[in-house]
């Protein structure tokens, strides 16, 4: 199987931009395995950050709580709130504060050994529902990798092409999430920088996509202004203020930044990623681990010849920057 890419380096080649406000030219199609990626973090953002209130960093806990209840058959898996804090490279004290908030809320609750969801969680209809809708993103991203053939299946290890259970897509769909946080540090060194950055490559795509459509032949090979996102739209999808938003964005916009401006909202920076991409030891070990997370569904009965079969709900409906 070929590397899944973090965004910086699969977004090393770019499209071609007119000149207008200033706009560098860009080389070729957005890679497809970057438009993936950031249609499954967007969606997997835009549905958590509504139950958090924006609050990417609870979210992010959340997460690696869900998943260690998870790994175990019962549920009830555990984790000590040291550990949670080295495994999200995140302040012990931060860490800490949202675990509260989340106890509070019961949302989670203490054991002897750690930390776990609470009852109450696994209790209520809605939450499975979203854990479902979860599991098809991770899906649906593999079912779009194939069609385009992302993934080479000469190296794939065999499976048992059971299906993908809802446990096992879950737990795929989280540490995607979490691994992609991890690998774009370089990119955006907080979690909050990464949805804003999913997000505006997804809006983008989308317009240039709907472009496409209406065009034929005629229409843009590539981003243009027509195609940015206002920051309005960005703060709506991550349920954030836009006040947040301008204030991650506004640093990030310059020379080197990975947006650029137009009078129409913002474009990713093609150029900016280019020159953080550059393959090395560290950018090849962060990507083998997602690699592996693809391997480890697929022995767990994802099928890469018919993945559409393990969807729980049917393909999701890829979510709208409006």
């Amino acid at each position: 199987m070929e590397t899944v890419p973090n965004y910086a380096v699969a977004l090393q080649h770019a499209v071609p931009l007119n000149n207008a406000y200033a706009l560098p030219r860009q080389l070729s199609a957005v890679p497809p395995m970057a438009v993936f990626l950031a249609e499954f973090h967007s969606s997997m953002n835009m549905t958590g950050l509504r139950y958090f209130s924006g609050n990417v960093d609870r979210f992010l806990v959340f997460c690696l709580l869900l998943r260690t209840s998870m790994s175990q058959a019962d549920h009830r898996g555990t984790i000590s709130v040291h550990s949670a804090a080295m495994s999200l490279g995140r302040p012990f004290e931060t860490v800490r504060r949202h675990i509260c908030a989340l106890l509070d809320a019961r949302v989670c609750e203490r054991t002897r050994n750690g930390v776990t969801l609470s009852s109450a969680f696994w209790n209520r209809p809605e939450n499975w529902q979203q854990l479902r809708y979860s599991h098809d993103c991770f899906v649906r991203l593999i079912d779009d990798a194939m069609a385009m053939g992302l993934i080479d299946t000469t190296t794939v290890p065999s499976g048992s092409n059971t299906g993908l259970s809802l446990t096992d897509g879950v737990c795929a769909a989280i540490d995607l999430f979490l691994a992609l946080v991890d690998s774009n540090r370089s990119l955006c060194a907080e979690p909050i920088d990464l949805a804003i950055f999913s997000v505006v490559l997804h809006a983008n795509h989308q317009l240039l996509k709907a472009d496409r459509a209406m065009g034929g032949f005629n229409a843009s090979a590539g981003l243009l202004p027509r195609h940015a996102v206002r920051v309005a739209q960005i703060a709506r999808a991550l349920s954030t203020p836009d006040t947040t938003v301008r204030r991650r964005v506004a640093p990030l916009t310059g020379e080197h930044g990975p947006y650029k401006r137009t009078p129409s909202g913002l474009l990713v920076s093609t150029e900016c990623l280019a020159m953080c991409g550059r393959p090395s030891e560290s950018n090849n070990a962060k990507h083998g681990s997602i690699r592996l997370i693809i391997h480890r569904a697929i022995a767990a009965g994802l099928s890469l010849r018919d993945p559409a079969r393990s969807y729980c709900d049917g393909r999701p409906p890829s979510p709208r920057i409006d």
